[in-house]
């Protein structure tokens, strides 16, 4: 059984359940940016960052017997950057796509006239 200790008024187990549910904010976060739904993930990415915030002024993470919780929020948080840049270069693609689109339709419809 894990020991229960507070540490600036927040207990081992409250901070246990914080970095449980940032964990699964950020995991809802990341579906949700693979969706395509950038509404509900920046939802999802405000209150993950409220409780990101509690979470580092009460040095949750550095806390013993806290590493586990670390290791797998860093990961998250890769994960988070890596789909993030992914959408971004895939939009950004889809953008070279339209540009030689519309390059294409502007010289067609100049023939035309």
């Amino acid at each position: 059984m894990q020991e229960n200790t507070t540490v600036n008024g927040m207990t081992d187990e409250t901070a246990r359940q914080m970095t449980a549910y940032l964990e699964e904010l950020m995991d809802r976060q990341i579906q949700k940016l693979r969706q395509y739904d950038l509404e509900a993930a920046m939802k999802i990415a405000e209150e993950s960052q409220q409780l990101s915030e509690q979470i580092t002024q009460n040095a949750v993470l550095s806390r013993p017997g806290f590493e586990q919780q670390r290791d797998r929020i860093q990961k998250l948080y890769r994960e988070l950057c890596l789909t993030i840049a992914s959408q971004r270069q895939e939009v950004q693609d889809k953008l070279g796509q339209i540009r030689t689109g519309l390059r294409t339709l502007g010289k067609y419809a100049g023939k035309t006239q």
